[in-house]
């Protein structure tokens, strides 16, 4: 290299991203224009940095604003495209992709067949046995308030707290409680399973995002669920000792089988997703197929049923999500971001807690914060995450949707039981931050 001829380098003001870490690396500081080089170098990186910052902002205050997350993520994407300059040919390919990659197709046929399910057990009132059969098995009243919030949670329901609250208040009248301590159980059982099961959208969503198998973020995952069920054990129940259930009855056999029934359609989706690691459309679809017939729905109810499931809005937002992940990786602006960031020495930590945190708790949607953040966490490592840093990105995200006030179960696990939210914050406080120190802990060590 003939270090008098810097210019040699060629590098493209139009997109001055492709070549900024040869125009860093590539030259010692011994010579005049070199510094000159290596300025304009860190310039074009920050300016990259800002751009995409500028586009986060700018979802965020879209979403803030009620826009349909798909669409503020659809307008960020053009955004990109716009501050990039990207031609309408290649902006063409970023939708053809989008439209036609594996990643989105998969995204909307499995979160389709998963609202298709919930339909089918709710109205087949299979929600409804699994709790009459747990009464007649349980002793213990406390495994009984916290089963209809941690049972209904197996499924994705849009306010399905509300569904759980009549169940703990029945639950709860053998025994003396507030009505902050019934709407903190409701609210902290209800939200055991968002962190493993495949029916959530959230985590399928950060598989397709991330790269990881289904199957390996479930058991990263896993200590979340686990330290929500501990933490839930020993602040909801604090005061509440071992209480007879007197709902027992004879045929405890019976009831037994009963209640494992209504559990196999989701203990299949686990078994066929983290075991046999089939892919969850396929096992969605499987599981639904064998609902039809078990119930023996007839064709017309099958079109009703899919009719009425089925949300247009949620798959917009998979659309906007996979668009906006398309064109990061079209304009350049991921090299840029992850460059910036590893020779800053800024803590990713704080960006891995903060970003997904900030969302969640804007927004009180676990699909929002891994749709808006992970593409840009995902930059900032490199593109090639470490498992234990998306799963801390998780977890710092769906604290924030618990702490939501716009969260749709808080919101009516509160006016339920007409319970002073501020309390059941503060009642949440020690078990989140137990959940976060645990995230913290696998940063550290997986």
């Amino acid at each position: 290299m003939n270090l008098d001829e810097p210019e040699a380098h060629e590098s493209s003001p139009d997109n001055p991203s492709n070549h900024v870490s040869n125009l860093i690396l590539a030259l010692p500081q011994r010579h005049e224009s070199c510094y000159y080089i290596r300025f304009w170098g860190v310039a074009s990186i920050m300016y990259d940095v800002l751009k995409v910052l500028f586009i986060f902002a700018l979802i965020l205050i879209l979403v803030n604003r009620k826009l349909n997350l798909g669409l503020a993520m659809i307008a960020g994407s053009l955004g990109l495209a716009l501050l990039y300059r990207l031609s309408l040919a290649d902006m063409g390919k970023v939708l053809f992709t989008t439209v036609t990659g594996y990643t989105g197709i998969q995204m909307i046929l499995a979160l389709g067949l998963i609202m298709v399910m919930e339909n089918i057990l709710r109205k087949t009132e299979t929600f409804s046995e699994m709790m009459g059969a747990l009464k007649h098995v349980v002793r213990d009243i406390r495994i009984v308030l916290a089963a209809p919030p941690a049972i209904i949670g197996m499924v994705p329901s849009i306010g399905g707290a509300y569904f759980s609250a009549p169940l703990v208040e029945e639950a709860s009248s053998a025994i003396s409680i507030s009505a902050e301590r019934k709407g903190f159980i409701n609210y902290w059982f209800r939200h055991i399973w968002e962190y493993i099961l495949p029916t959530y959208p959230g985590i399928i969503l950060a598989s397709a995002l991330t790269g990881f198998p289904l199957d390996r973020l479930i058991v990263y995952h896993l200590p979340f669920s686990i330290m929500v069920i501990l933490t839930g054990t020993l602040f909801c129940f604090r005061g509440i000792g071992l209480t007879s259930n007197t709902g027992l009855m004879p045929k405890r056999r019976d009831y037994i089988l009963k209640l494992i029934t209504s559990l196999l359609p989701i203990g299949a989706v686990l078994l066929f997703v983290g075991v046999f690691r089939i892919d969850i459309a396929i096992t969605m679809g499987i599981v639904i197929v064998s609902l039809f017939i078990y119930h023996r729905y007839s064709p017309g109810r099958i079109v009703d049923t899919f009719r009425e499931s089925i949300s247009w809005n949620v798959f917009l937002i998979i659309a906007g999500i996979i668009f906006f992940k398309e064109m990061l990786d079209a304009t350049g602006s991921v090299n840029s971001i992850s460059l910036f960031f590893k020779g800053s020495g800024f803590p990713l930590i704080i960006l891995f807690f903060i970003l997904p945190f900030l969302v969640g708790m804007l927004t009180g949607l676990t699909i929002a914060f891994v749709g808006a953040t992970f593409p840009l966490l995902i930059t900032m490592s490199g593109g090639s995450p470490d498992i234990g840093h998306m799963a801390f990105a998780f977890a710092s995200g769906f604290t924030g949707v618990m702490f939501s006030p716009v969260h749709m179960c808080f919101v009516l696990t509160g006016e339920y039981f007409s319970a002073d939210k501020g309390t059941i914050y503060r009642y949440m406080i020690i078990p989140s931050s137990i959940i976060m120190l645990t995230a913290a802990v696998m940063w550290v060590a997986v």
